[in-house]
């Protein structure tokens, strides 16, 4: 894998952690588009509800602490 997907919100946002890395970081998709996310990119996924998931929070706060 040598970059992200990226697809339109579908409004159905359920992300979750994948076997994929990309660069050594752990890659998270969403299952109602396909986008991918990992820890350095400068965004922050969201579900369709507004939360964010717990597998992207605990990415988050390695994001923070280095």
């Amino acid at each position: 894998m040598t970059e992200l997907a990226a697809h339109p919100c579908r409004s159905r946002c359920a992300w979750r952690p994948t076997r994929r890395e990309l660069a050594g970081l752990p890659v998270l998709a969403c299952q109602g588009c396909g986008s991918q996310w990992v820890r350095s990119e400068p965004w922050t996924p969201i579900d369709h509800d507004g939360r964010i998931p717990d597998a992207v929070r605990a990415e988050l706060a390695r994001r923070d602490t280095g």
